[in-house]
């Protein structure tokens, strides 16, 4: 290194100047010029390499810089070492060539001096510089701390995160040049890419996983491979030599670079208190992008950006919460809720609305009304219904089902008991028709009612009083009763299995439920019905329901009506994913269903009146199969309730059959052999 000449003793100016310059009589110029003007001269440099070293031992306050010095390197080399740390440099050069201009113009000095120079345009262009210098700092502090609002204010915002960090792209690309950025949002049970492809001045592409995966010709498998090796444990860039290694260690990054043509890139991983990570990753086309001032920057926003991030995540984990609750109190409500009108049903055809013209009739009324139609064509929500539309309505709605029930305890249900009345009677028990006292009584099932109980309930609605078992003393009722069956009653009657006066005791004003194949532009309405319970239920978004699953459901014959139609969304609920509309869980035409619901039944044959008229004769010629998977299908149910068939929770409510038809069945599939399987003192 060569020492300057007469510098002062002391300097005047609070600026450090390091010269870089190989010839001899222009560093001594330059620092005689200097030391005059009260500049502190930290030294001369010949190389680029001395004047790293002498710059890792200080750092100077302005560079005078040569072009052309000894060595391979250049005064440009250096250049855009001093760019990248932020300090100020002039370049003094005889040369005029237009290349090397129009590489100086890149790396932003803050001045350029022509050699042969005079003494003023040295000082001069110094002051400027320093001036510049100055006021860019103070500049760039603004911009930062404007930058640093407009991102919290963008990513504050209630939007979808995609749009949202679109915005912070924005606002960051003045300042932070790229291509194509990805922002990687991982958390303990997911993660999510975010990525934008710039296409114009101020025009983003917003790349989904769809449309990555149709540019790359990559599977999601293969994807989620590669994205899950992708970890960087701090801040860094990576140009030209750099990237290239990045690029072969990681075939994420390769794959980007391949198919957007992609050199350079500038990664910054933001880990919040929450044990969440956004790496955000900028990707050039040029070589050389990406300077200490970007990761500089970057460093700065740091903490600002983690802040914001983390209070946004809080703010919507306790909005998620809040939703969350605010939809178990709602499914709470609705489930304990035993009060029904129009509303909770739905549907809008034709044959719904006679249906509602008849219970707006019949409500206000005390009338015995009989609901009729097909197993889960909904005849509870209807019974509700009335109830709720009578006078009646402050008082309790009581349900029993008839067929879920033991013969011999179903008078003790309905009438109560003494103590001591029979075996196991160890106190008086209070029957279902003194509790409806004042309200409704629903009997459901009303056809499965033993022929000798039938009497007994004819009495009650002839002489509007009940006898408890074992007892001596008439018990004055005041019930509005509703009944309900599945079964065809004159058909019943006929064949002596039901009494011809309790039939027209009973139905007094019947109303006939049409089956949902007859409701076919209601299946639409009810679908999203029941996919937006089962959503609210299992704390889901709902994202609609694929039009083509709605052809399939409005053309389905429907077999076990609004009861089968809400399984099947329920299933498909299940199934989904929460992002896409549904899609069905199984095929709608499944075998089990036409099997055993189109079989007629029970021994006899009993319930083929609350079948459809119609079948598919192509499904029933493949029997085999069929009796197979409906015997896979009630052993599955009968594992689950442990071989019980009748009662509360039994196979037969499971599978919304009567339990003398499940029993058939069974013997038919020869299941009763493998039930002691599940349970050996199962009681059928």
């Amino acid at each position: 290194m060569q020492k300057p000449i007469n510098t002062p003793l002391a300097s005047t100016v609070d600026c450090h100047v390091l010269i870089v310059e190989d010839e001899f009589v222009i560093a001594n110029d330059l620092s005689l010029i200097l030391g005059g003007a009260g500049y502190s001269v930290l030294g001369v440099s010949e190389s680029v390499a001395e004047a790293r070293g002498m710059i890792g031992q200080r750092k100077p306050d302005m560079v005078l810089l040569d072009i052309y010095l000894k060595g391979q390197e250049t005064g440009i080399d250096l250049a855009k070492e001093l760019e990248d740390s932020t300090i100020p440099f002039i370049f003094i050069s005889a040369n005029d060539n237009r290349s090397i201009l129009e590489q100086v113009k890149a790396t932003q000095p803050s001045g350029y001096i022509v050699k042969p120079f005079r003494e003023k345009d040295i000082l001069t262009t110094l002051e400027i510089g320093r001036y510049r210098h100055a006021h860019s700092a103070e500049l760039k502090l603004r911009e930062e701390k404007a930058l640093q609002i407009a991102l919290t204010d963008a990513l504050s915002e209630k939007e979808p995160w995609e749009t949202k960090l679109l915005k912070a792209a924005q606002l960051l690309q003045p300042h932070i040049p790229f291509d194509y950025l990805t922002i990687r949002h991982q958390k303990a049970a997911s993660e999510h890419t975010y990525s934008y492809y710039r296409v114009g001045f101020e025009e983003y592409q917003i790349i989904r996983e769809t449309d990555f995966l149709h540019l790359t010709k990559t599977t999601p498998e293969q994807l989620f491979r590669m994205q899950t090796s992708l970890v960087f444990e701090g801040a860094g860039r990576y140009n030209q030599e750099a990237f290239d290694r990045l690029s072969q260690q990681n075939p994420f990054i390769h794959l980007l670079a391949t198919n957007f043509r992609l050199q350079s890139a500038l990664v910054v991983p933001l880990k919040t208190g929450q044990a969440e990570t956004f790496t955000i990753t900028f990707l050039s086309r040029q070589p050389e992008t990406y300077l200490g001032r970007h990761l500089a920057l970057l460093e700065r926003l740091e903490q600002p950006m983690l802040l914001t991030l983390e209070r946004v995540l809080a703010f919507e984990e306790v909005a998620r919460l809040s939703e969350q609750l605010q939809r178990e109190n709602s499914y709470l409500l609705e489930e304990v809720k035993t009060a029904a009108n129009f509303e909770e049903i739905i549907g809008t055809s034709q044959h719904l609305l006679r249906v509602f013209n008849q219970v707006s009739q019949v409500a206000p009324t005390d009338t015995t009304v009989l609901i009729l139609g097909e197993s889960g064509t909904g005849k509870e929500l209807f019974a509700r219904a009335i109830h709720n539309l009578s006078s009646r309505k402050d008082k309790i709605l009581v349900k029993i089902n008839c067929a879920a029930l033991p013969a011999t305890l179903i008078e003790s249900e309905l009438f109560g008991h003494e103590k001591g009345a029979f075996t196991g009677a160890l106190d008086r028990r209070i029957g279902k028709f003194e509790l409806a006292k004042g309200g409704t009584i629903f009997l459901d099932e009303i056809g499965e009612m033993p022929l000798e109980l039938q009497a007994k309930l004819l009495r009650v609605l002839q002489e509007k009083e009940i006898e408890r078992v074992g007892g001596n003393t008439l018990i004055k009722t005041d019930v509005r009763v509703i009944a309900a069956t599945n079964r065809q009653l004159e058909k019943e009657v006929a064949e002596g299995r039901f009494r011809m006066d309790l039939y027209f005791r009973l139905s007094t004003f019947p109303i006939h439920l049409p089956p949902l194949r007859e409701r076919k532009s209601d299946i639409p309405l009810l679908a999203t019905f029941f996919a937006q319970k089962s959503a609210r239920k299992l704390g889901k978004p709902f994202c609609g329901i694929n039009d083509r699953v709605l052809g399939e459901l409005v053309n389905y014959s429907w077999p076990g009506n609004i009861r089968e139609l809400e399984n099947v969304i329920e299933q498909a609920v299940i199934l989904n994913n929460g992002q896409t509309p549904l899609e069905l869980g199984r095929p709608l035409v499944s075998a089990f269903s036409v099997n055993l619901l189109a079989s007629g039944s029970g021994e006899n044959g009993r319930d083929a009146g609350a079948l459809p008229s119609a079948q598919p004769r192509d499904l029933l010629d493949v029997k085999q199969i069929q009796q197979e998977t409906e015997r896979e299908y009630i052993l599955g149910i009968l594992k689950q309730t442990n071989g019980r068939i009748r009662g509360n929770g039994g196979a037969a409510e499971l599978l919304n059959l009567k339990p003398t038809t499940l029993e058939y069945r069974m013997e038919k599939l020869g299941i009763r052999k493998v039930l002691t399987v599940y349970n050996p003192d199962a009681v059928s």
